[in-house]
């Protein structure tokens, strides 16, 4: 049974930094959007928070409904959500797009440059850019929680998966192919992506609760994600077993942030 809550984040420009400035007047023009959140509470979900913000300004933040079905606690701004794929946009896309800028990395280079053991029929084919676009030709997924005894198995498993058709010609959205790239920026920097991404953005943009890995003192603000297969309520564990599998800290999934 799924007992994920909702963050709904609406920006019209990057700027806006959700949790840190204090909480806007209220704004008349988004009473329906927020009534009709409200009326879905229980219905479509236990809780949400939505943002919007302009610029480096935030125009509106709200909360609505509890934590979790069987949790009554109300949200509030400061519940923090696994972000899971959104991981990709905000962190993993990230780092690369700064690795670019800084010359360190190129978008039409063959993967294999970046990580040799990226191999197999036509992989020499496949550019860093392919893997951001989602249009390298490697499968979705695969279960590398199941094949794989430790992060470095699993990357090696995902390095050495076959792709399904060829680079460029069709979009197909992978995580495996974000796996990859996690290689290629932790390869790239020396270090691995939480530190990497937490050195050089979260914390120079005062992101304080933007982390992978929450610590145990989170605990009480982390909404619960779902319901596992052994009945276990996941809080404060990345929800993706494959992530889950690579210590919590991967570019596809593991990110947890604040509304």
């Amino acid at each position: 049974m799924r007992l994920r809550a909702l963050a709904l984040i609406a920006l019209t420009a990057c700027g806006a930094t959700l949790g840190g400035p204090p909480a806007p007047a209220p704004d008349a023009r988004f009473d329906p959007v927020v009534s009709y959140l409200r009326s879905q509470v229980d219905s479509a979900f236990p809780g949400a928070v939505i943002a919007v913000g302009r610029h480096d300004s935030v125009l509106l933040i709200t909360a609505v409904g509890h934590y979790g079905i069987d949790d009554p606690r109300p949200v509030t701004p400061e519940t923090v959500y696994d972000l899971a794929s959104l991981t990709k946009v905000i962190g993993l896309t990230t780092a690369c797009m700064m690795l670019v800028s800084e010359g360190k990395l190129d978008l039409d280079a063959p993967v294999q440059h970046y990580v040799p053991a990226f191999r197999g029929p036509n992989k020499e084919r496949v550019t860093i850019r392919h893997l951001l676009t989602h249009s390298s030709g490697l499968p979705a997924w695969r279960p590398l929680y199941i094949e794989a005894t430790t992060r470095a198995v699993a990357f090696a498993t995902a390095d050495t998966t076959a792709l399904l058709r060829q680079p460029g010609d069709t979009f197909a959205y992978s995580d495996l192919g974000a796996i990859v790239l996690t290689q290629v920026v932790e390869g790239l920097t020396g270090q691995r992506l939480d530190a990497y991404l937490d050195a050089r953005v979260f914390q120079p943009l005062g992101m304080t609760s933007t982390r992978f890995l929450p610590p145990s003192g989170w605990r009480n603000r982390i909404a619960p994600t779902e319901r596992s297969q052994d009945g276990t309520i996941i809080l404060g564990t990345v929800h993706d077993e494959n992530a889950w599998k690579l210590g919590g800290v991967s570019g596809h999934a593991g990110l947890i942030v604040p509304s």
